[in-house]
């Protein structure tokens, strides 16, 4: 009889893991318990979560240490829920006012199905009578390519390109254009202007928990949807939603490594997982590691979801593989702040 091949392994594992997705419920994430304090609880954040490293759930009402952020309450306007009319900007008037030529990294979707959006953005800014605007016509032409096989591009360019993005996203006729999808994704809060910077000081959660050393922190801005593949962290996360919802998934670090080099196989190819590469995010990679944590081919027993409000937080813990989606996909504003710490 002959033996097995790797492919054929790999599809019976694939075919006995969907086999279970009808009975087998995503697993929560535990919750810190509704207080009238005004601040998480250091040391019950240590013993459930820091110390045992699970991961855990802040709500706005549980001492989330988002509400407590400046940024949270100063930067956006809450009139303008992703989810309502998008008649009025969400962001304050004193961002756009102060900050909107502050630059920024971008993330740039262009698929196919997302071309005529990008061509009539595009077209838009090229004609408007806003020199900056025409500006940033020349900075999409000169990072985007018409290539088929690419479809994700980084470019810099100031904060009033994802205003003007969310105004076109607004504008759009919904039932024949996509909306355009522009991210500043894991853009280092310490490339922020000052003022920016003290909106988003370090939570106290972040600073007394462990050693008080902040590895790293980032901003996210950008319109829905928003994704970031699955991959790991080599510090704890603690991931704070400022505007609209996100849901992440989440897998412990035995289970992770599995899925995601199973993934690898199947591509055959050896991908980085610790930071966030064009390959995963465009082609073929991408899908795959779409569908492997939100399709039918995800070990459930082991895999975890939370949705995040505004107010929102939550511990990711060291190794914990996970991939974030925002809820929402109609073009709105999808923001959110982290830090990487020990």
């Amino acid at each position: 009889m002959n033996r097995p091949t790797l492919l054929t392994t790999i599809w019976r594992r694939s075919r006995h893991i969907s086999s279970r997705r009808a009975y087998q419920p995503l697993r929560s994430v535990e919750a810190a318990s509704a207080s009238s304090q005004a601040h998480a609880d250091i040391q019950a954040f240590q013993k459930k979560a820091f110390i045992p490293r699970k991961p855990y759930l802040f709500r706005e009402d549980g001492g989330s240490p988002t509400s407590r952020l400046p940024a949270f309450s100063k930067w956006f306007n809450r009139s303008a829920s992703s989810h309502d009319s998008h008649s009025t900007l969400p962001f304050a008037s004193s961002l756009v006012q102060g900050f909107q030529e502050w630059p920024f990294p971008y993330e740039l979707i262009k698929s196919q199905r997302e071309q005529d959006a990008f061509s009539q953005f595009q077209a838009a800014l090229m004609t408007s009578s806003e020199m900056t605007d025409q500006i940033m016509a020349g900075i999409l032409q000169s990072a985007v390519t018409d290539e088929k096989d690419q479809s994700f591009f980084q470019l810099y360019a100031p904060l009033r390109l994802l205003i003007k993005a969310l105004e076109f996203n607004a504008a759009r006729d919904s039932t024949t254009t996509h909306p355009l999808h522009l991210y500043i994704a894991q853009s280092s809060l310490s490339d922020l202007p000052q003022p920016l910077q003290d909106d988003l000081p370090a939570p106290e959660i972040v600073l007394g928990a462990g050693k008080g050393d902040i590895y790293a922190s980032s901003i996210w801005l950008g319109t829905e949807p928003t994704y970031t593949p699955l991959h790991r962290d080599p510090n704890p996360n603690l991931f704070c939603q400022l505007y609209s919802q996100k849901v992440v998934r989440l897998l412990p670090p035995t289970k992770g490594d599995e899925l995601f080099f199973h993934v690898q196989r199947r591509i055959r190819q050896h991908g980085n997982s610790r930071i966030r590469t064009t390959d995963m995010m465009q082609g073929h990679e991408r899908k795959v590691l779409h569908d492997a944590v939100w399709g039918n081919e995800t070990p459930l027993e082991e895999l975890h979801e939370v949705e995040l409000g505004a107010g929102d937080a939550l511990f990711i813990p060291e190794g914990w593989w996970h991939s974030v989606k925002s809820v929402g996909s109609d073009g709105g504003l999808n923001g959110s702040v982290n830090w990487w710490f020990r």
